[in-house]
């Protein structure tokens, strides 16, 4: 059995460039297994040895034309050997078809595109480990960004974000991002976050949110909030919060939300439904306009006579009239 190589250990300088071009696509390849691992191994005496053209073969018929063109330009011997297996690499014009779409692999790559100014059209390669700190970025997926810190990304087409920091990030096409610390993130269509730690998220137009645990967040149209434990939130519209346990929250419109334990506080406007299960003797509502609130605990002023209250008969809820 052939273990499969990782990060170009082993490698020289000039190897290693080569390295992160071509192992993004033998090791995604569903041609033979052991490929990867015999061209890292070829690769440990180059440029002393060359590569034997029938490697240099199947490696090219791997790679996509910007990986060929990548591969030309790390030195003068492989631009040889690209000149004679894929003169198409060499050729200018092979990069302007409609719909062409930069892959970027390596942040030292990335860096430079954003330091120009204009927008930055890529998808991230395989198992990429990319951070975007500054500059205009539109990422198409599918493909992974480890970090947003700073600039202004649009991300497309199940682009995958570990993590936000900073900048401001407008997330759509089923767009996913793990964790938001920081920043302000726009999420559309059916884009999803795990969780909200911090940051000003905007989830609108089926939008769905894991976890709140602080930072600012405001759902609209559709957007859906599994859980707050902290934070604030606005929610409007048709926006529905599964479990509220702690935090703030400020439901209107139709919004949907559901307290459990906690010392959470929300406010009800509208037509916004709230559900106050037993458990969550803590939670605080104002209730206002025709919401209507369904209280098995917690405390609730009411602020409108068109507000509807649906209290059990145990007492467990106490209701004052503004």
């Amino acid at each position: 059995m052939t273990t499969r190589p990782e990060n170009g250990t082993g490698l020289n300088a000039q190897a290693q460039e080569v390295w992160a071009i071509v192992a993004p696509a033998l090791q995604d390849s569903n041609g033979e297994p052991g490929l990867p691992a015999r061209a890292h191994q070829a690769l440990q005496t180059w440029p002393t040895h060359n590569l034997p053209h029938d490697l240099w073969q199947e490696i090219l018929a791997l790679l996509p034309l910007e990986d060929q063109t990548r591969l030309a330009h790390t030195s003068h011997p492989i631009q040889d050997i690209l000149e004679q297996l894929a003169p198409q690499a060499l050729d200018p014009t092979a990069h302007t078809t409609p719909g062409f779409t930069r892959t970027i692999y390596t942040q030292t790559e990335l860096d430079h595109s954003l330091n120009t100014g204009k927008w930055v059209e890529f998808v991230p390669g395989t198992d990429s480990n990319l951070t975007i700190r500054q500059g205009l970025a539109e990422v198409h997926g599918p493909g992974t960004l480890t970090a947003i810190t700073g600039g202004t990304v649009t991300a497309l087409d199940d682009t995958h974000i570990t993590t936000v920091a900073g900048g401001n990030i407008t997330a759509e096409d089923q767009t996913m991002i793990t964790t938001v610390t920081g920043g302000t993130i726009r999420a559309h269509a059916q884009a999803s976050i795990e969780e909200v730690t911090g940051g000003n998220v905007y989830a609108l137009e089926q939008a769905t949110i894991t976890t709140v645990t602080d930072g600012k967040v405001y759902a609209r149209l559709d957007a859906t909030i599994a859980t707050v434990n902290g934070g604030n939130v606005w929610a409007h519209g048709q926006a529905t919060i599964g479990t509220v346990t702690g935090g703030a929250v400020t439901a209107d419109g139709n919004t949907t939300v559901t307290a459990v334990r906690g010392d959470a506080y929300i406010v009800a406007c509208g037509n916004a439904r709230v559900t106050i299960e037993t458990s969550a003797s803590d939670v605080r509502v104002d209730a206002y306009d025709a919401a209507h609130i369904t209280a098995h605990s917690g405390t609730i002023t009411i602020h409108s006579p068109d507000v509807t209250i649906t209290s059990d008969s145990g007492g467990h809820a106490v209701i004052n009239h503004a």
